[in-house]
């Protein structure tokens, strides 16, 4: 069934995470380029001095943590690592999990596709988050989503046999694209609307911010086969 599209918000860079819609070309190719090997050796520095341990639950664009810190403090058996590309959310998010005394989760300033072959085994992925990312609109930064098919043999690689992904957009159009590329991956199966947890998750911050807008909220749930 296909979803419905949700209206555009009126603030169209509050959809792109925090930057406006004309700064796209610089917000990715050129920033990752440029600080790649800064980057590389970050991961490397942080695999060395962080062992994860044998479960991992995932959230990729952890913007400030906050979703990610009330997560693992409910759940302080887990461990959460939050992946977040721009130093000034980890610095925040670090300092926020600091005042609440969380000691299970911890975040990376890195491309996520960089950092998880490096970070994680084969398997050890138990959870993977992936809230409201960007929409990249223009057809030419299409092939910057997160969801594609080269990134999800990369997701299926590290999950184990019935971990969970779960995705969440206000963009229905965008929630119909993951879901065809999602489809179509033969490492995840959509589970139904039924299957999903009772346990209600925190809501991140633009989740909060566009429900009070009356803007809906698509959610997709897929475990790994």
């Amino acid at each position: 069934m296909k979803h419905v599209a949700a209206p555009l918000p009126i603030d169209v860079s509050a959809t792109c995470r925090g930057y406006p819609v004309a700064d796209l070309s610089l917000r990715f190719d050129d920033v990752i380029e440029e600080n790649y090997d800064r980057m590389l050796t970050r991961i490397r520095t942080f695999a060395a001095e962080r062992p994860l341990p044998e479960r991992v639950s995932l959230e990729i664009g952890s913007n400030r943590a906050n979703f990610l810190r009330q997560l693992a403090q409910r759940h302080p058996e887990r461990f959460y690592l939050g992946i977040e590309w721009r130093k000034k959310h980890v610095d925040f998010g670090k300092e926020n999990m600091l005042e609440h005394g969380v000691k299970n989760a911890d975040l990376l300033q890195a491309d996520a596709t960089m950092a998880i072959p490096i970070l994680l085994e084969e398997g050890q992925l138990s959870e993977l988050f992936i809230l409201f990312p960007d929409p990249w609109w223009k057809k030419r930064h299409r092939k910057r989503r997160i969801i594609q098919p080269q990134t999800l043999d990369l997701f299926a690689s590290k999950m184990h046999q019935g971990a969970k992904l779960w995705l969440r957009t206000d963009v229905g159009t965008l929630a119909d694209d993951f879901r065809e590329v999602l489809d179509a991956h033969p490492e995840f199966e959509l589970l139904p609307f039924e299957q999903m947890p009772v346990e209600p998750f925190p809501r991140t911050t633009r989740e909060v911010k566009i429900l009070q807008k009356g803007i809906p909220v698509h959610t997709l749930y897929y475990v790994r086969r």
